[in-house]
Formats: structure tokens, sequence, C-alpha cells
């Protein structure tokens, strides 16, 4: 069937800051903000590939809109930074994935939808060092309460629906450079995800591991770059 998108819209922001004293800043922000769907999410075409599932896209998906308002202080040093955020940021449209059974042919199906509304509000912390002139660290902790709405939608002559979810969790994240002598350096971050409401269940929490090796040659004339992602083979789901 023929649908419309209204893809005029208005994406306001204002940033606010204090400097009190040469080390530390106060800041306030808003924003609009807007995450669009993937190409896999809206190709319609049905992927049977698993006898199990069969998935497709949505080509009626709309972007997710959310307005982000933070509050930060920011503390300076000669060879460290310390941000600190508290946040309150609602979100629209939120794209999840859903599964469910078709009545007529008894498959089971997967797919995208625009299900409810859902708020994040929590703190956030971000520390960055210079070590030794030659290490820097990037540090990050967000701790949250999350809630999702619950939502109710007719799919192939039935109707698909999702309890209204709600937990705190956290995640936090590491990144470290180190510059080697003749031309090299070194990268590797590491994530951490708490467990996470979705939709129809939880998502598992999950450790994950990159790293990444560049070389330069001839006064940087030649660089030669290396990355093994997910080094610990454990981004699953």
């Amino acid at each position: 069937p023929a649908f419309k998108k209204n893809n005029f819209q208005l994406f306001p922001s204002v940033f606010l800051s204090y400097q009190m004293t040469k080390k530390d800043q106060f800041q306030l922000n808003y924003t609009r903000r807007l995450r669009r769907p993937w190409g896999g999410q809206l190709n319609s075409f049905k992927n049977t590939s698993d006898a199990s599932i069969i998935s497709y896209g949505n080509p009626e998906l709309t972007p997710e809109y959310s307005h982000s308002l933070s509050f930060n202080y920011l503390r300076t040093w000669t060879e460290h930074s310390l941000l600190v955020s508290a946040y309150y940021r609602p979100t629209s449209d939120v794209i999840q994935r859903i599964n469910y059974q078709n009545s007529s042919d008894g498959l089971m199906y997967q797919t995208n939808l625009n299900v409810a509304k859902n708020l994040s509000t929590g703190l956030e912390a971000t520390l960055q060092d210079k070590l030794f002139r030659i290490l820097d660290l990037t540090t990050n902790v967000n701790a949250y309460y999350y809630k999702l709405n619950g939502f109710h939608y007719d799919m192939d002559g039935q109707t698909i629906s999702g309890t209204g979810e709600h937990n705190f969790t956290w995640n936090a994240r590491m990144m470290a450079s180190l510059i080697l002598p003749y031309g090299i350096s070194l990268q590797t971050s590491a994530r951490y995800r708490n467990r996470e409401s979705i939709a129809q269940g939880y998502r598992k929490p999950n450790v994950t591991m990159d790293f990444g090796l560049r070389k330069n040659f001839f006064d940087k004339a030649l660089v030669l770059s290396v990355s093994c992602r997910d080094l610990l083979n454990s981004r699953k789901f």
C-alpha cells in the first residue's frame, strides 16, 4: 500500500556555558536529534536463509526523534580533564526489532517497527588522561534509568503487543592510544554493556574489544594500518 513520509523537520539547539574559574566550567545544553533507520531495516526483501525465522525490513519506518537536555560540569588540568553530565532524553518513534508468528502459515517472522516512546535519564562521566607523553586514555561510564512504553500493533492479521519495560542499567568503555618509537602506534578499545531491556525481552550483558596498529613510513608519506574488530569474539546478541 502507498504511504507518505513527512521529511521536513526542525532541529533547534541551544548551548550555554559559564566559566567559573580557569579550570571549571558549567554548561547547559539542549538539542533535538534524530536517528535514521539503516538500509537493512528498510529493505522489504524477505530473507529465507534461516529455516526457523523469516526476516525482512520495513520501508515505512520513520526516524527516531529525541529531545536531549543536559547539565554539564567540566574540570581541566594540565594533562587531564573530567566531564560530568546529568541528562534527560525522551525519544519518540523508537525503532525496535520485533518477532511474531504468522497465523496463516505458522512461520516465525522478524521485522522492525516504530514501537513506542522511551526515556533515558542519568549521569555520564568522561575522564581523559595523557600519561608519560605516549599514552592517551579515555574512560567513560554511563549510569541511567531506562523506560520503554508498552505498544500494540496489527501485523499480518494479528495483534503484536509488548509490555512496558523499565530498569536501571549502566555501561562503560575505555580507549587507549599508545605512541611507540619508529612511527608505530597502537590503539585498543573495550566496552561493557549491562543487561538492557528491549521491546520483547532483554539483551544479555556483554564485553567487546577492538585493536588497531599503525605504522608510518618515509616521514608519513606511507601509512600502514591493521585492525581487528571483536577481538574476543563476543559481539553477540
